[in-house]
C-alpha cells in the first residue's frame, strides 16, 4: 500500500450521467435505464437529484449537498436537501394552563367631574 485514500466521505460529490447510468444498470442487474430520471434513490438518507443542466447528478443527503448552492450557504439546507428530506412537523408547545387571557381593567375614581 502506498498510503493513498481510496474512499474518502467528507463530503458529497457530484456524480456524472455516465457514473450514474452505470450505478442504477449495476442495481437494476444490468437494466440500464430507458431515460434519465430526475432523482435517484439510493438509500433513505441518500438521493441523486439531476442538475438543471442534466450534465451532472448532486449527491444529496439530509445534512449536506454537492450542489453550488450548498457551498455557497453553509449551515442552511439547500433546495433539494428541503425537497427530498423535509423537516419534521414542529408540534407547538403545550402551554399548559394559562389561565383566563382576557385584560384586566380596575375601576378609578375619576379625577373630576364636569357639569
Amino acid at each position: 500500500m502506498n498510503g493513498k485514500t481510496i474512499l474518502s466521505m467528507t463530503s458529497p460529490v457530484t456524480q456524472t450521467v455516465e457514473a450514474v447510468t452505470q450505478l442504477i444498470k449495476y442495481r437494476n442487474r444490468g437494466q440500464g435505464p430507458a431515460e434519465m430520471p430526475d432523482f435517484y434513490r439510493i438509500s433513505a438518507n441518500m438521493v441523486l437529484v439531476r442538475s438543471k443542466k442534466g450534465d451532472a447528478y448532486y449527491v444529496t443527503t439530509p445534512n449536506d449537498c454537492s450542489c453550488p448552492a450548498a457551498t455557497y450557504s453553509p449551515g442552511k439546507p439547500c433546495k433539494h436537501q428541503r425537497l427530498y428530506f423535509p423537516a419534521p412537523a414542529t408540534t407547538s408547545e403545550n402551554l399548559g394552563d394559562i389561565g383566563d387571557f382576557r385584560p384586566v381593567f380596575k375601576h378609578r375614581e375619576p379625577l373630576a367631574v364636569v357639569w
